[in-house]
């Protein structure tokens, strides 16, 4: 009988799709979702965002829900669309370029800056990220850098810590955390029995840092940016 959990590919689509419609991750349960429920959710949303985007083809306005996908071979468009955000919710133009990192996987993007000088740098967005999650995913986390950016700028607190930075991400409608989906099988010490993080492959030499034991696999998971825990079916 096949396991009836949806598959990686199947969630991540899916969490690209909720993005890019702009309906609520928490709402979704998307943790409770079997594969033929994740499978018709799929097919909804797909038709959604068709019907979203067809509603701004012929405007001349810029709108960020427009956006379903960027080009990737150079930092042109990219750039553009951070300066339209930064205009759109700052009133002024980002003043350091913003490129794209095909390295980068463990953040969806940074602000980077001089700590001798204090000069800002750049913002940097994961290319990763974006053949993973989508364009809508990319548009979060430039809002999310471009709040760091111009609160440095006008210095004002601009680390994900502080409560100004907050307040900003939540009135322009950012992620608090550029953060990348993380997943893997989730492992326990065979000891204690206590959470011993995720690992891509079961390794029987890996041991665990509380008590020096072996590890024990449990199932495979995708842990969402906004922290929901989904169990999936690995390909």
């Amino acid at each position: 009988m096949r396991n009836d959990k949806p598959t990686v590919l199947m969630m991540k689509t899916l969490y690209s799709l909720l993005l890019e419609v702009g309906e609520n991750l928490e709402a979704a349960s998307l943790s409770q979702l079997t594969h033929e429920e994740a499978k018709q959710w799929i097919a909804r949303l797909k038709q959604l965002a068709r019907v979203k985007a067809k509603s701004f083809m012929d405007s001349d306005v810029f709108h960020e829900k427009a956006i379903r996908s960027l080009d990737t071979r150079d930092n042109k468009e990219l750039d553009w669309v951070g300066n339209q955000l930064s205009l759109q919710y700052f009133g002024r133009p980002c003043k350091v370029p913003i490129e794209w990192d095909k390295s980068l996987k463990n953040a969806a993007g940074y602000f980077s800056f001089d700590l001798r000088t204090q000069r800002p740098l750049r913002i940097v967005q994961s290319m990763w990220q974006y053949n993973q999650f989508g364009a809508q995913h990319v548009i979060g986390t430039l809002k999310h850098e471009l709040a760091h950016f111009h609160l440095f700028m006008e210095g004002r607190p601009f680390r994900d810590e502080d409560e100004e930075f907050k307040q900003l991400c939540h009135q322009i409608g950012a992620p608090l955390y550029a953060l990348a989906m993380k997943e893997g099988y989730v492992t326990s010490c065979s000891a204690c029995g206590g959470f011993a993080g995720l690992e891509k492959k079961p390794k029987k030499k890996l041991i665990s840092r509380c008590c020096k034991s072996s590890l024990d696999f449990g199932s495979f998971v995708l842990i969402f940016p906004n922290g929901q825990v989904v169990e999936v079916e690995k390909e």
